[in-house]
């Protein structure tokens, strides 16, 4: 089963992500399979995303959490992390030097395409918001409790 899909620049090929964790590669001028890959790998959980660098790398990220750049003429990986939870998203920059990672943790991560090295940037619950409380005498500062965590909030440093 196919969960996502890039196409290269002059349409020729076609590059898919599967749930077994698998790419499959597919000409797009004759409409025939030609070839998958990783070579001797698959991504644990499938392979939720999938882009294209400038470079021709296919950069991919996985139901367990694997960020990863694999070199699309013979299929090897070249880089890859983990982040914490599925990865959800992956949005390059213009310049394809960098990338915004989400997860469904609610985290979303910066990376450098060259080294794949994330840097967290940002969280946030990722369950349902339980209770809100706000202390007396302090109207900038509250707190929000999920079923994973507490978070205190300082309005003025927002």
């Amino acid at each position: 089963m196919f969960t996502c899909c890039v196409i290269e620049p002059t349409d020729s090929f076609a590059y898919l992500g599967t749930k077994t964790g698998d790419i499959v590669e597919i000409s797009l001028t004759n409409n025939l399979f030609k070839r998958i890959g990783p070579t001797k790998r698959l991504f644990c959980q499938g392979i939720n995303c999938i882009n294209l660098l400038s470079n021709g790398d296919l950069l991919l990220g996985s139901g367990d959490g694997t960020l990863a750049k694999v070199n699309s003429l013979d299929m090897l990986v070249k880089k890859e992390a983990k982040v914490m939870g599925s990865v959800t998203s992956i949005s390059l920059t213009a310049d394809s030097t960098h990338f915004f990672c989400g997860t469904n943790k609610a985290t979303i991560y910066w990376c450098n395409t060259d080294d794949i090295a994330p840097e967290l940037r940002n969280t946030c619950h990722y369950e349902r918001i339980n209770d809100i409380a706000f202390p007396a005498g302090f109207s900038e500062l509250f707190a929000t409790s999920s079923l994973n965590d507490i978070r205190v909030w300082n309005t003025k440093t927002r």
